[in-house]
């Protein structure tokens, strides 16, 4: 089969590679739809490590082949997956805070992931999706999710102005998110045009560009002197964790989220200053009494946040220097950039 394998820094191409076969416990999907995420491009540029089998995790795709003991789906099934697989017997996954597992590996078990024809996952990691959602929205569940527990680490409600710094792709689900959950006031960040027209047609209230308006400046206008009383950083970057901290009232809360890839150095002063709580956000998992995978796929399918709308580019397998270099660039207009089956 054909799986696309990093080659070095800004460089990956299509190899010839076994198929794989699932394993007890795990699963053979066709892949359909694979986006290109923010981790992805860290191991392009060289900021993270490199697989040597193919990687990507926001996949959709069909269930192809079942391994012994594999239950939950069976071959057909439309399924979107979590990127991790959970062992369902430490400290963590016995209360039910699975994506904090002791023991969390990759949702492939070490083999080819969603830039590849054909996909192993752990069984425990797919979720079902509707026949009436796309494959495209399928793949949109995922960053969905990331964005819906980030919003939700918040605990922002009505009352409450929420300032998202960052559109990227979770940025802006964030923005969407908020927006469907009915907040006061919803202000976002953006460097490029692209990134601003979407937030604002996802629903925020006020956008303010990077780098030529500053938000330590902006966010006092905008919110009578106060702050916001939230703030979801996305970049993993020491601007947008500065920027964070300059834009969140005292005794506010700051949810961080992303791939950090190296130290920052930030002034937390503000932080002991103004009793701000800083808190993070790592991927999926339960949200009340229901998984945030669940959650976001009622979003997309009741139309509530139109997810498949941040996709600006596809590509083939085939062409996966080509989609790499457009998702890496914002220049060329990408937010969400997607892989396609053959």
């Amino acid at each position: 089969m054909k799986a696309a394998i990093y080659r070095g820094e800004k460089s990956i191409g299509i190899e010839e590679v076994d198929a794989p076969v699932p394993g007890p416990g795990y699963v053979l999907l066709e892949m359909k739809n694979c986006g290109i995420c923010g981790s992805d491009l860290h191991s392009y540029l060289g900021h993270w490590g490199q697989s040597t089998n193919a990687s990507g995790h926001e996949v959709s795709g069909v269930v192809a082949e079942c391994g012994e003991g594999v239950t939950n789906v069976e071959a057909g099934d439309k399924v979107c997956v979590e990127c991790f697989s959970h062992c369902g017997e430490c400290r963590f996954c016995k209360v039910g805070a699975y994506n904090l597992c002791e023991n969390l590996r990759g949702a492939s078990g070490g083999n080819h992931s969603g830039f590849a024809e054909y996909v192993i996952a752990h069984s425990p990691s797919l979720f079902v999706f509707p026949q009436s959602l796309s494959f495209e929205d399928g793949a949109m569940i995922e960053p969905l999710a990331v964005s819906y527990r980030a919003f939700r680490r918040t605990e922002a409600d009505y009352q409450d102005t929420v300032l998202v710094i960052g559109s990227g792709t979770i940025g802006l689900l964030a923005v969407a998110v908020a927006k469907v959950s009915g907040v006061r006031q919803l202000i976002a960040t953006a460097r490029y045009d692209h990134q601003a027209d979407m937030a604002k047609e996802l629903g925020a209230d006020y956008v303010i560009q990077t780098p030529q308006q500053d938000v330590k400046e902006e966010i006092p206008k905008l919110t009578d002197g106060l702050g916001a009383d939230v703030v979801i950083e996305t970049t993993a970057s020491a601007g947008g964790f500065s920027d964070a901290l300059a834009g969140v009232r005292k005794k506010g809360t700051v949810v961080l989220i992303g791939g950090y890839h190296k130290p920052l150095e930030v002034h937390l002063g503000r932080i002991v200053e103004g009793e701000i709580r800083v808190t993070g956000s790592s991927c999926y998992g339960y949200s009340g009494m229901r998984k945030d995978f669940k959650w976001s796929m009622d979003l997309i399918s009741s139309g509530k946040i139109p997810a498949s709308k941040l996709i600006t580019h596809r590509f083939p397998l085939s062409d996966i220097q080509k989609a790499f270099e457009v998702a890496a660039d914002k220049k060329t207009g990408s937010i969400k950039v997607m892989v396609t089956s053959e």
